[in-house]
């Protein structure tokens, strides 16, 4: 398998231009809740664990964790999205004012609830997770309202995310709207996708996909499938879509780039020395390929990137980021 090598002194040259960089990120936003315990006995009532809780903790997620991750890198992030008008929506709007995140692109809806997701950890083993949340396009006001907040900043910006859960956010009409915009001024845009708006995304920069999605994506039953079935699906993806770059992530097997027009295919392996968990992993992807990019990085140079940083955060347990220097170090120890 090909080594994949940078100069020490290139990585540095992209990482330290992070923080002239600007990127505005679109999509859902989340509460990721924690509750932390341990199982002392097997409930009376079914045989399932009793978990005796003894901490909480909640953290920024969806495409709140995007622009946690872009912030700790240096980049300048600007959020579109909305949250409910309740008692998580305020959790989620404290904890964006925390890691200094402007809030002026936020719509606070009346019509809709915060999307929460609770997970019950014992024993740093996941138990069951609880999720409270509307799976619904937004209505004619919410998408107005968002539409005028991203108008009002794209001249702002070297790039554009969408962080696409699939809560409501991303609507056709929406995504329809903002890429034209997009992709008229030549602006970098990533997409971190859903199954169900694919069609929507010919022309976009690039998209990353897990193989899962991808298998989707392409209309075919997933499996776990061989290098060569990898390469044969991305480029299926690569030519239906007409995309310029494709980066499918493959878990423990590290992440698949294909460029189009040099028709190059590179298999990044991973470098990860445990794998704790995922959860967040391709927020972390997204946002360093486009950070890297946007900086001058070129897409196998980003990619690179993008890998390690992966590398580091699913070392951890939930969502977690990767600050400019540690991923110089991490990159320069492993290459």
């Amino acid at each position: 398998m090909q080594q994949i090598r940078f100069s020490p002194e290139r990585i540095k040259e992209i990482v330290n231009k992070f923080n002239q960089i600007s990127i505005t990120v679109v999509g859902d936003i989340m509460v990721d809740e924690y509750l932390w315990g341990d199982v002392r006995r097997i409930s009376p009532e079914a045989p399932v664990p009793v978990v005796h809780v003894e901490s909480v903790t909640r953290r920024l997620g969806g495409a709140a964790n995007v622009v946690q991750n872009l912030q700790k890198l240096g980049i300048k992030p600007i959020l579109i999205s909305v949250c409910g008008d309740d008692e998580n929506g305020r959790t989620l709007l404290s904890l964006l004012e925390g890691i200094d995140c402007s809030q002026n692109g936020i719509y606070v809806s009346s019509s809709r609830p915060t999307t929460i997701k609770t997970r019950i950890i014992a024993r740093n083993q996941q138990i069951v997770r609880a999720d409270h949340e509307l799976v619904a396009d937004l209505n004619e006001h919410e998408h107005s309202a968002l539409e005028r907040s991203f108008d009002a900043t794209i001249d702002k910006v070297q790039g554009i995310i969408v962080s696409d859960y699939g809560k409501g956010v991303v609507s056709p009409s929406f995504i329809s709207s903002i890429l034209q915009k997009s992709i008229h001024l030549n602006r970098f845009v990533a997409i971190d996708p859903k199954e169900r708006h694919f069609n929507l995304y010919k022309g976009v920069s690039v998209i990353t996909p897990n193989l899962k999605e991808a298998h989707s994506m392409a209309g075919l039953t997933y499996k776990n499938c061989s290098d060569e079935e990898v390469r044969e699906l991305g480029w299926k993806l690569v030519d239906e879509l007409n995309l310029p770059y494709l980066l499918i992530t493959l878990s423990e097997r590290g992440m698949a780039l294909f460029e189009r027009n040099e028709r190059n295919f590179t298999h990044l392996p991973t470098v990860a020395q445990k794998v704790f968990d995922v959860t967040g992993a391709g927020d972390t992807v997204i946002s360093v390929f486009s950070a890297a990019f946007t900086s001058g990085a070129s897409p196998l140079e980003a990619a690179f990137l993008a890998n390690h940083a992966a590398g580091l955060t699913v070392a951890e347990l939930g969502t977690a980021s990767v600050d400019p220097q540690t991923l110089i170090k991490e990159c320069l120890l492993k290459s």
